[in-house]
């Protein structure tokens, strides 16, 4: 079979009505936009990790975005990511999405998302605090950290890949 048959066929399927019924053909139609739309949100999140591991100091909206995914929570949008963690006051009252992420807010909000449970005075106080604590001893920031620092993004992937790691998580 020639080229030119095979084009033929291809497309005599889409315009014979005898070959293929009016809604057959739009299920092949959505499905090759299906497809192609996956293609584009794959290279949306592609964007976003670069964007992030080149990034000196890691926003809140970022923050959530990667830790309510990793974490299995549902969130269509960066935006709606940092909302939810808002809601389930994950995050501090006074944090705006664009503001760069401490040290102790991103621990709290990773074991406020993973479900990890913390010490003694974590179980009665929850909060940034305690939650630093408990991801130190667990030994999931590693290196020199203070509470009160800025994370890079190189840095926080290093973070959530180790929390992946030892919550078993995706």
């Amino acid at each position: 079979m020639s080229q030119k048959t095979t084009k033929s066929c291809f497309f005599s399927i889409f315009t014979d009505n005898k070959v293929m019924s009016f809604t057959a053909k739009n299920a092949i139609l959505c499905l090759i936009f299906i497809c192609f739309g996956a293609g584009i949100a794959a290279a949306s999140q592609a964007n976003e990790l670069e964007t992030v591991l080149a990034a000196s100091a890691i926003t809140f909206e970022q923050a959530a975005r990667f830790v309510l995914a990793s974490s299995g929570t549902e969130a269509s949008t960066p935006q709606a990511a940092f909302n939810l963690a808002k809601e389930k006051n994950w995050l501090p009252d006074e944090a705006s999405p664009q503001d760069a992420i401490k040290m102790a807010d991103l621990s709290f909000l990773i074991t406020s998302a993973f479900g990890i449970e913390g010490g003694f005075m974590y179980r009665f106080f929850p909060g940034p605090r305690y939650a630093y604590r408990a991801m130190i001893s667990r030994s999931l920031i590693q290196g020199s950290a203070d509470p009160a620092m800025t994370i890079s993004g190189q840095r926080f992937l290093q973070i959530l890949g180790n929390t992946v790691n030892y919550t078993g998580g995706e």
